[in-house]
């Protein structure tokens, strides 16, 4: 299960068992731009990197949930945040 939530600086914070990983979400009037498959390759962390269709259709729920758009894009964010132990 993943979860969800928006922060500050304009991102969605995805929490999952394996880690957390951090999407980009405009502010204002909310946004989700997706990264797109290959950009998603490129950028995810090891253990995130076949995972892009779980987590687009997870974000897609969580949109859909709460009213805001998503979209896939090329030039879509994806980080791993790194939490301390």
């Amino acid at each position: 299960m993943i979860h969800f939530n928006p922060r500050w600086r304009e991102e969605l914070v995805a929490s999952s068992d394996e880690g957390v990983l951090i999407l980009e979400l405009t502010m204002g009037k909310y946004h989700v731009y997706f990264p797109s498959q290959s950009k998603w390759t490129e950028s995810a962390p090891e253990w995130a990197k076949e995972k892009w269709e779980v987590y687009l259709t997870e974000t897609t729920n969580w949109c859909s949930q709460n009213n805001i758009p998503i979209s896939v894009v090329d030039n879509g964010l994806v980080y791993e945040e790194k939490t301390k132990r």
